[in-house]
C-alpha cells in the first residue's frame, strides 16, 4: 500500500496508490480485492488524494527566541523590546556562537535571531552550523552590515528571514511578527509531517481500516476494516456506512455519511462501532473529500480505539 505526502499551495495532502482500491465496487467483477499477501495482475498507478487534517498550533503558545549578538546592549534591548511587544515571545541572549550552540544543544528553541558581524564566527557561518543539525528552525539574520550579497550569502544557506537593523524601536515591532510567522509555519511544517508519519505507519503496517463512502454507501473497504467489524470486504462493499454503527451511538459517523464533501474538506470522527456479533467498538475515524471515478465522495482511516 503506498502513502505519500505532498503539498498543493497551503494545502497538505496524502496521496493513496489506486492499487489499494482493488476491492472497490467498480473493480470487484474483474478483480478480487487484494489480502494479505496477495498479489493482483493489473495494478493501476496513479493516485488519489486525501486532504490531511493538521492540528493549527493554539493561540498563545510561548515562543522560545535565542538572540545572539557580540553587543550585549544590543542584546538586552531585542530582549526587552521583542518581549513587551509579545508577551508569547521568551529571549535567551548570546555573544557569541560557542555559546548560542551550547545553549541550542541543551534547551528547546523555536527561531533563531542571530548578528551578522561578530568576532571568529559570522551569522552565515553560524547558520550554517544550524542548518547542519537543524535544517527547518527558523532562522533570522538580523544585521547592520546590509548589502545584496550578505543577503545572498544567507539565502543559499537556508536563511529564513533576512532584516536590515535601523529604524528605531519600530524595528521590533517589524521581527517581532517576522519571528511569529517563522514559527508559526514551522510548527505546521512540524505538525503535518508528524501527521504523516502517523498515516504511513498505521496504513502501511495494515494497522487501520480505510473505507471510501459514495453516494451514501461502501464502494470501497479493506481487509482490515472488514476484519475490525466481521464481514468480509464483499459483505460491506455496496451497503450503507451505517451497519457498521451502533444504533444507540451513530451521530458522528451519521453526519460524516451525511456530509457535502463538495464543501468539507477534512473531517475527525469518534462513534460507538458495532461487530457483526453485536460487540460494541470505540472507533476513530479520520479523512478527507475526494474525486473517485469523476464523483465526489469521502475517503477515511479508521482504527479501533478499544483495543
Amino acid at each position: 500500500m503506498g502513502v505519500n505526502g505532498t503539498t498543493h499551495g497551503s494545502e497538505h495532502v496524502v496521496e493513496l496508490s489506486r492499487q489499494t482500491l482493488r476491492g472497490s465496487r467498480r473493480a470487484l467483477q474483474e478483480n478480487p480485492p487484494l489480502v494479505r499477501g496477495g498479489t493482483s495482475q493489473s495494478l493501476e498507478t496513479d493516485l488519489i488524494e486525501i486532504p490531511l487534517p493538521v492540528a493549527s498550533g493554539e493561540e498563545g503558545q510561548d515562543v522560545r527566541v535565542l538572540h545572539v549578538d557580540d553587543d550585549p546592549d544590543l542584546g538586552e534591548l531585542a530582549k526587552t523590546c521583542l518581549e513587551r511587544i509579545d508577551e508569547d515571545i521568551t529571549v535567551t541572549t548570546e555573544t557569541n556562537v560557542v555559546q548560542a550552540l551550547d545553549h541550542l544543544n541543551n534547551g528547546k528553541i523555536d527561531c533563531i535571531i542571530s548578528d551578522y558581524d561578530m568576532p571568529n564566527t559570522n551569522g552565515i557561518e553560524f547558520l550554517e552550523i544550524v542548518r547542519e543539525q537543524y535544517p527547518d528552525l527558523p532562522f533570522i539574520l538580523f544585521t547592520g552590515k546590509g548589502s545584496e550579497e550578505v543577503a545572498s550569502e544567507a539565502i543559499a544557506a537556508g536563511v529564513t528571514d533576512y532584516m536590515q537593523k535601523g529604524g528605531g524601536l519600530d524595528q521590533y515591532e517589524v521581527l517581532a511578527n517576522r519571528v511569529q510567522n517563522a514559527v508559526d509555519r514551522y510548527r505546521t511544517q512540524q505538525q503535518f509531517w508528524d501527521s504523516l508519519s502517523w498515516y504511513r505507519r498505521l496504513v502501511e503496517q495494515d494497522l487501520t481500516g480505510v473505507f471510501i463512502i459514495q453516494d451514501g454507501e461502501f464502494v470501497y473497504v479493506n481487509e482490515r476494516l472488514a476484519d475490525i467489524f466481521g464481514y468480509t470486504q464483499s459483505e460491506l462493499v455496496g451497503e450503507y456506512p451505517l451497519e457498521i454503527a451502533s444504533e444507540t451511538d451513530d451521530d458522528g459517523f451519521r453526519e460524516l455519511v451525511e456530509l457535502d464533501h463538495d464543501e468539507v474538506e477534512t473531517f475527525q470522527y469518534e462513534f460507538t462501532g458495532e461487530r457483526a456479533d453485536g460487540t460494541k467498538l470505540s472507533i476513530e475515524v479520520q479523512g478527507g473529500s475526494i474525486q473517485y471515478d469523476g464523483d465526489p465522495g469521502c475517503i477515511g482511516i479508521l482504527w479501533d480505539k478499544t483495543e
